[in-house]
């Protein structure tokens, strides 16, 4: 993997994007405090699809392709501001990334598949997960980023509803390949 394309910098209200086929570095500059979202768009690609960085012990996030997911980095305060991640995918792919302070708002219950980044606004206590995995043995993982200022991770494996204890509004970065509600509850 040693093509790296430049998708630029990113800002308050500005989103850097690139393009490639097959395996590839994307680098990136952050500019401002605050984590940056990525979103793949894969819907041209084969197998899995994988989206890491050099020396990480597991990836941001992995899914079954074709995809269309986003994935959450930068979310700690020291993290450099020039980043280089890598895209490891059969086929041709785009990235998008942003602040996730321009993430457009959500409220209420949300459903989808795969790997997401929503950015709630209701003001709740808990969040109750209806997860199906895709296939045996796949789990959800949520990891979310609120008013509390720490972050919690949370899910399990296999098919669940259960209410976590998370205090929104804020962030949650979703990891699974599987299909998923989430819903905030007072």
């Amino acid at each position: 993997m040693a093509k790296t394309v430049k998708a630029g910098v990113v800002a308050s209200g500005v989103t850097a994007t690139a393009s490639g086929t097959g395996p590839m570095n994307v680098s990136y500059e952050r500019k401002g405090e605050f984590a940056v979202v990525v979103a793949l768009n894969c819907s041209a690609c084969r197998g899995v699809a994988t989206v890491t960085a050099a020396g990480r012990m597991s990836p941001f996030g992995r899914a079954a392709a074709p995809l269309r997911g986003s994935f959450l980095m930068d979310v700690f305060k020291n993290d450099p501001v020039k980043q280089t991640f890598i895209v490891d995918a059969q086929g041709s792919w785009t990235v998008t990334l942003q602040s996730w302070n321009d993430l457009p708002t959500v409220s209420g219950a949300q459903s989808g598949t795969g790997p997401a980044v929503l950015f709630f606004s209701d003001d709740v206590s808990r969040l109750k997960v209806d997860f199906r995995p895709a296939k045996a043995g796949e789990s959800f993982s949520g990891r979310a980023f609120t008013t509390s200022d720490k972050p919690l991770l949370f899910g399990e494996s296999g098919a669940f509803s259960k209410t976590f204890e998370v205090d929104l509004p804020g962030v949650l970065a979703i990891q699974t390949n599987g299909t998923w509600t989430v819903t905030p509850v007072s």
